[in-house]
């Protein structure tokens, strides 16, 4: 998270969140908290404005494997640890009752939860990430305790990519007492405008000029030449993200992500 006295910028995961930081750091001056950190405290900053940023989301899936191919991020740690870290998790953020079912769940997954190591292991396999989706967006999924997904109503009608959105960009109070629990489309559509936080949303695919329309809305005009000669940090190389989908895994991400790309109008 990046805190100024103009703007607050939620940082969502693989969306250029560390240049949009480093930008706003040297341009706009300010402080920053842990990565990807939620907003805890929304009435303290409410009149500042409040950005995030988003992605196409089958690219986003692409980048979140990619990334944990390369031995890399906390979500292929604890994949790759499963069903142990669930319950590591469990005992740590879940109360007592809650911690205890989640540990006995995590313990009947013990030697038939799957090879996520194998799935990881190569960043061009086209098998090992439509695989690895379909477990992560299908029934295996939904028992990621992991930002206590597995604990959620929600979780039965987003993806993951849309829960860590909407975990991160609408007030957090509600969301932990009425968003997560939400059960359909249009309960969903409608905590949205009601509890959404962010009222400006940087595109990944056109980060720069969005960046630059930022910066000139709170009174910090640099040129584009400018920011594109400061180019985006913890890019990685991979396949253009088309490479690794066939049609079930588009559609799936379709199905699963539908808010995000109704709300963006990404396409595949």
């Amino acid at each position: 998270m990046f805190i100024s006295k103009k703007v607050v910028y939620l940082e969502m995961q693989k969306t250029g969140s560390t240049h949009v930081r480093q930008v706003l750091k040297r341009y706009v001056g300010g402080k920053t908290g842990e990565r990807h950190e939620q907003l805890t405290d929304f009435e303290s900053v409410k009149d500042r404005l409040i950005v995030s940023s988003v992605r196409n989301p089958w690219d986003w899936y692409v980048s979140l494997w990619s990334f944990g191919c390369s031995g890399s991020g906390g979500f292929a740690r604890y994949l790759t640890h499963a069903p142990f870290s669930e319950i590591r998790h469990a005992a740590r953020h879940s109360g007592w009752k809650a911690g205890l079912s989640a540990t006995a769940r995590a313990f009947t997954r013990i030697g038939r939860h799957p090879r996520w190591r194998k799935l990881y292991s190569d960043a061009e396999n086209q098998d090992h990430f439509r695989e690895w989706l379909k477990l992560l967006l299908g029934a295996e999924g939904l028992f990621i305790a992991k930002e206590a997904y597995a604990s959620s109503a929600i979780r039965n009608e987003v993806g993951f990519m849309t829960f860590r959105f909407l975990a991160l960009t609408t007030e957090f109070n509600a969301w932990n007492s009425l968003g997560r629990q939400t059960e359909t489309r249009q309960q969903i559509r409608d905590f949205v405008t009601k509890h959404g936080i962010a009222r400006r949303i940087l595109r990944m695919e056109q980060l720069n000029q969005d960046l630059h329309d930022l910066l000139a809305e709170i009174g910090k005009p640099i040129s584009m030449e400018t920011l594109d000669a400061i180019g985006k940090t913890n890019a990685r190389s991979h396949a253009k993200y088309g490479h690794y989908y066939d049609t079930e895994t588009i559609e799936l991400v379709a199905r699963r992500d539908w808010l995000i790309i109704e709300r963006f109008g990404y396409t595949a």
